[in-house]
């Protein structure tokens, strides 16, 4: 039986207290721009749940495929409609049933004014059921479950409840800028921040022509991949060779991994200010490489003003190819590409960096200089992608 309806749920947002409005507002917002051109015939907030209107030519199955990329929705469900009249809902319900073995009855009584409890409108339907069809009803382990939310204006009907990305919906937190590598770790912890609500803008670094443009458009596919939770967004493409070759020219080789770090979170915090995200965020992952000991993070986090959020600072590599491999991330950042950081390093990088020390080699180089000229041949690449 084609649906009618999806009936779009949410667990987080149902209590935000004064601001569930616009949280519920950003939702539906972000539903609508999803399925723009998909055919739905409306989508509105009816009783705490939100209802995609559907009509007969809609486009069902990339309609539910949109719905389970949108951040803020904590499951949804492909249901009809009916009068409150029990065996109206019977009737509608038979359409859903495919030949079970056994059947259970929830009922969700958001309309207090009907003269039914809830418990007797499952009575109720559950009988019609029997009668015509004779199935066994199974209160412990029922073949399927038949949910009927009772609102104001009739009842919603449906047997299947797909699992949302849940968290809250995209914009609501603001914006951040994400430092965007090739990798497996910094398109994770860009979908946890998107799931928490930012607008995630990017900045990648590249130190072409020693790295391949490959690598860029990899980057690329990346964000798009991404986008696909967020909308259309956009990647700052910064410079950093002509940095790498100060760095290497006139510093303390086994320094080089931080302050190609120092300068790249100068860049973002730079980028980020201009574009009025509040926030850096990143892939580090505590002790997973010579850049991300306390003591290093310390080092290199200290040349900003501007709050870092790092998703993945405790997760081990396991959990985040899990949840690369979920969001369809992780074939593509497996294939091979040329990481700016990797060029000139030495053999033994320094793991325990003191700041003073640092700050010192630091004081070599015209900073201030080779950060404007960065920011100058900067490129801004903007992905497309509808959310």
């Amino acid at each position: 039986m084609k649906p009618e309806y999806f009936v779009v749920h949410y667990n987080e947002i149902a209590i935000k207290g004064k601001n569930r409005p616009l949280f519920e507002r950003t939702l539906i917002d972000n539903i609508i721009q999803s399925i723009k051109g998909l055919k739905a015939n409306g989508v509105k907030r009816r009783y705490g749940r939100v209802i995609v209107n559907l009509k007969e030519d809609s486009q069902i199955e990339k309609i539910q495929e949109k719905l389970g990329k949108i951040p803020g929705i904590s499951s949804y469900s492909p249901a009809l409609k009916s009068t409150h009249e029990t065996k109206d809902m019977a009737e509608k319900a038979l359409k859903l049933l495919n030949e079970p073995k056994s059947f259970y009855i929830k009922v969700k009584r958001s309309f207090k004014k009907h003269p039914l409890k809830s418990m007797d409108i499952a009575r109720e339907v559950g009988t019609e059921i029997f009668n015509k069809t004779k199935l066994p009803a199974d209160f412990v382990d029922p073949d399927i479950t038949v949910f009927l939310e009772v609102v104001e204006n009739g009842t919603y009907i449906y047997t299947e409840k797909f699992k949302g990305i849940g968290g809250l919906p995209v914009s609501v937190s603001g914006k951040v800028m994400v430092l965007l590598s090739g990798g497996i770790d910094s398109p994770v912890a860009s979908f946890l921040t998107l799931k928490r609500g930012c607008k995630n803008m990017y900045i990648h670094f590249h130190s072409e022509p020693y790295t391949k443009e490959s690598s860029r458009k990899k980057v690329e596919k990346l964000a798009s991949l991404i986008a696909e939770y967020q909308g259309q967004t956009k990647i700052f493409m910064v410079p950093l060779i002509d940095i790498q070759k100060e760095i290497m020219l006139k510093t303390d080789k086994k320094y080089r991994i931080i302050l190609y770090r120092r300068f790249m979170f100068r860049l973002a915090e730079k980028l980020a200010r201009r574009n009025k995200a509040k926030a850096l965020v990143t892939g580090e992952n505590l002790g997973q490489v010579a850049s991300q000991t306390i003591e290093n993070i310390h080092t290199i986090q200290a040349t900003v003003n501007i709050p870092i959020i790092q998703p993945l600072i405790t997760y081990d590599k396991q959990e985040i190819i899990d949840l690369a491999e979920k969001i369809g991330t992780f074939e593509t950042s497996i294939e091979p590409h040329d990481d700016c950081c990797s060029l000139f390093l030495p053999k033994h990088p320094s793991t325990k960096s003191d700041l003073k020390t640092v700050e010192f080699e630091e004081s070599k180089l015209d900073v201030e200089a080779l950060i404007k000229d960065a920011l100058k041949r900067t490129e801004k690449v903007t992905i497309n992608q509808d959310l």
